[in-house]
């Protein structure tokens, strides 16, 4: 079992409370490492636990990314489209400026929690090594998918289906 506490980055422009996060491995079929992340927007916190019983893409991104920014309206036509399943998507900003981070999910009127990964603890945690990608956890917290980035709605509809296929009671 991984424990680890994220640290301050504030120089910056990042948090200047940790973060932690329990568990290690990203692959399909495993349990999701579970996290509790600053809310990007100041507000509280991120955990992944909170969703336990509902379907979750977890979105590991960057402003910086342009692959990342061609997602974020597929992840918002996602969560439109699937409202009726319960999706939730957690976004978790990966070795970005918080304040170039929450300009832009302002600009792209992002919806869903996004949390600060500063120290890059939860991305070590998932085997982040490069982003966008993004995780697909079933509602009983195992990694239905993995992909790495998307940018049509066909391929998201794969990894979507068998997130929201295997979900169901």
């Amino acid at each position: 079992m991984l424990v680890a506490l994220l640290g301050d980055s504030s120089e910056s422009g990042g948090t200047t409370r940790p973060g932690s996060v329990t568990g290690a491995g990203g692959e399909v079929g495993s349990p999701a490492p579970d996290f509790q992340l600053p809310a990007l927007d100041g507000r509280g916190d991120v955990r992944l636990a909170d969703y336990r019983g509902r379907p979750v893409i977890v979105n590991f991104w960057a402003s910086w990314c342009n692959p990342c920014r061609k997602e974020f309206p597929l992840l918002k036509q996602a969560l439109r489209d699937h409202r009726a399943e319960r999706l939730a998507v957690i976004g978790v900003t990966y070795q970005d400026i918080a304040s170039d981070s929450r300009a832009f999910a302002k600009q792209q009127r992002a919806t869903w929690p996004q949390g600060v990964d500063d120290g890059g603890a939860v991305a070590d945690a998932y085997g982040v090594r490069a982003i966008p990608v993004s995780f697909f956890v079933r509602a009983d917290g195992t990694i239905a998918a993995r992909v790495f980035g998307f940018t049509s709605e066909a391929a998201l509809a794969g990894p979507l289906e068998e997130l929201l296929g295997s979900s169901a009671d």
